[in-house]
């Protein structure tokens, strides 16, 4: 009875509050490792790394890029999803793990929608569609009226199936009419090859990655899919200037923790993270690689996912795509 009596007692219900309280006072006393689902090498390093430097400086201890690459990064989330909810494993996440994963592979082995919980998000890099040199078109009036010419015919490449410049090709296909001929590769770097060649015509792709070729001028900008014109490639108008408001596709980076992390290490981390894309050096990284700062809190990124679910599963349903 006397147990009893203590379980239900006020003190003994508060604390493991208390407990969890004092340990986010101390958060972090080890190292946390944040997981990028892709090979080492790619854009979300540069995003790890910029914000890395900050985190240790604030923290004391290290942010770890543990690079986890394979099936669209979903064995990474599935990795993080399964981690300890200490706040210690993370996972630098874009949609191709959660509302694109959730509509495209049914029998992933997490739960996009609840087995990971959203804290900060960090950066977003508009999509944009880009025209080969060797196609002749230079605007989006063109290439309407290419496709219009030789429906399903004109090729149109993308870094694979169910990638997002696969999923901008679609949402363009679908809000202008029009249809294409798909050739999937095995990453953008093929394709902007092959773009350069002339050996296909179109793609979305990070107006980053097709500023080089704009400029020795063997790929043209069309159209942005972004709300606003980007200082990266500021001549290149949007698809909402074109009377296209529906074609908007970016990649998004935030951070995720999996599910039952504490609410205040949660926000403790949403904070670490907001100063350190405060910092200039932080900054000017990420503005070299066409990323711009579009920080949200937990509440905040959670509705960005919400609203993406539904988009992405309407587009990837009317298209019919698939992983084959």
């Amino acid at each position: 009875m006397l147990r009893r009596s203590l379980l239900a007692s006020p003190l003994a219900l508060t604390a493991p509050a208390l407990a969890r309280s004092a340990w986010a006072q101390t958060y972090p006393d080890r190292p946390v490792r944040l997981v990028i689902p892709y090979p080492a090498g790619g854009s979300l390093d540069v995003v790890g790394r910029a914000v890395g430097q900050k985190f240790q400086e604030m923290t004391g201890q290290p942010l770890v890029l543990d690079n986890r690459g394979g099936a669209s990064g979903t064995l990474a989330a599935d990795y993080v999803a399964k981690s300890r909810p200490d706040g210690l494993t993370l996972i630098l996440a874009s949609a191709a793990q959660l509302s694109i994963a959730s509509a495209l592979q049914p029998g992933l082995p997490y739960d996009p929608r609840t087995d990971l919980v959203p804290v900060s998000l960090l950066v977003s890099t508009p999509y944009a569609l880009f025209a080969s040199a060797a196609s002749g078109v230079t605007d989006l009036a063109g290439v309407l009226a290419r496709g219009r010419a030789r429906p399903g015919q004109v090729p149109f490449g993308s870094p694979g199936n169910g990638s997002l410049g696969h999923l901008a090709l679609e949402m363009f296909a679908q809000a202008t009419g029009t249809q294409w001929l798909h050739v999937p590769y095995r990453g953008a770097a093929q394709v902007m090859n092959d773009m350069a060649a002339g050996t296909v015509d179109l793609t979305f792709t990070v107006t980053a990655s097709a500023r080089p070729m704009v400029e020795a001028d063997k790929v043209r900008p069309i159209a942005l899919a972004g709300p606003e014109r980007t200082d990266v490639l500021p001549q290149m108008p949007t698809f909402r200037e074109l009377g296209y408001p529906q074609v908007e596709c970016e990649l998004w980076l935030g951070v995720m923790a999996p599910k039952g992390a504490p609410p205040a290490i949660v926000a403790r981390l949403d904070a670490i993270f907001q100063e350190a894309l405060r910092d200039p050096e932080a900054r000017a990284t990420l503005a070299r690689s066409g990323a711009a700062i579009t920080h949200q809190g937990p509440a905040q990124f959670a509705r960005l996912l919400e609203s993406d679910y539904p988009r992405w599963g309407e587009v990837i349903r009317r298209g019919n795509i698939t992983l084959n």
